[in-house]
């Protein structure tokens, strides 16, 4: 009952999209030997595309439901002292699977072209594999909470179908740990943690509606 009253009402938006997506980089830190070395894996920018699904549930705002990717691109370190890491390199796919919304800046039904921003949330799977000059024969993936934050416009050609265009800051969250504590000046739950690698893209799609009045 709920999918046809959805279809019935607003309908649903497909959106197939492709881009391109700056890889970012990974710093390390490793202690060994008394020293403490600080390695970097910088991945290479390349082509992405995935699939965005919008539900819309206000008359400025869609519930979307996100899935990028990047197929496979070498990631390399690069110089951080610890000659065992120097030049190694690997395949790194990147997959995002996001829930969010998108908020229109504003609703009127004679203007062409709706600008919004998104946000999102969900994990990313960082699949890796080894190239023919990998140092070792397999590498361990990676899932990480994430975050996604966009500015973007739809450009509708008629009620079916449109265009959308976005730039998105991709953040993948890497978590250090957290504590709670109890004193005179009250309790809490602390937490820390960054951003790596910090990620971004610009891409673009095409806009079917199915269902709606």
């Amino acid at each position: 009952m709920f999918p046809a009253m959805i279809f019935s009402q607003g309908g649903v938006e497909l959106v197939p999209f492709a881009g391109y997506m700056f890889g970012g980089s990974v710093k390390y830190s490793y202690y060994y030997g008394g020293y403490n070395y600080a390695p970097k894996l910088d991945l290479k920018d390349g082509l992405n595309y995935g699939l965005s699904i919008l539900v819309p549930v206000q008359s400025l705002v869609d519930v979307e439901l996100n899935w990028t990717r990047m197929d496979k691109v070498k990631a390399i370190f690069t110089t951080g002292g610890y000659q065992a890491w120097e030049g190694d390199e690997m395949y790194v796919s990147t997959n995002y699977f996001q829930i969010g919304g998108i908020s229109k800046f504003y609703n009127n039904p004679n203007s062409v072209a709706q600008p919004f921003a998104s946000f999102s949330l969900g994990a990313t799977w960082f699949d890796t594999s080894p190239t023919s000059d990998s140092e070792f024969d397999s590498y361990e993936d990676v899932w990480k909470f994430s975050i996604m934050l966009g500015l973007g416009v739809k450009i509708m050609f008629s009620e079916r179908v449109g265009i959308m265009l976005r730039g998105r800051l991709m953040m993948p969250m890497t978590f250090s740990g957290g504590g709670f504590y109890v004193g005179t000046g009250g309790s809490g739950m602390t937490i820390g943690g960054w951003v790596s690698p910090l990620q971004g893209d610009f891409n673009g799609g095409l806009i079917i509606r199915i269902g709606g009045n």
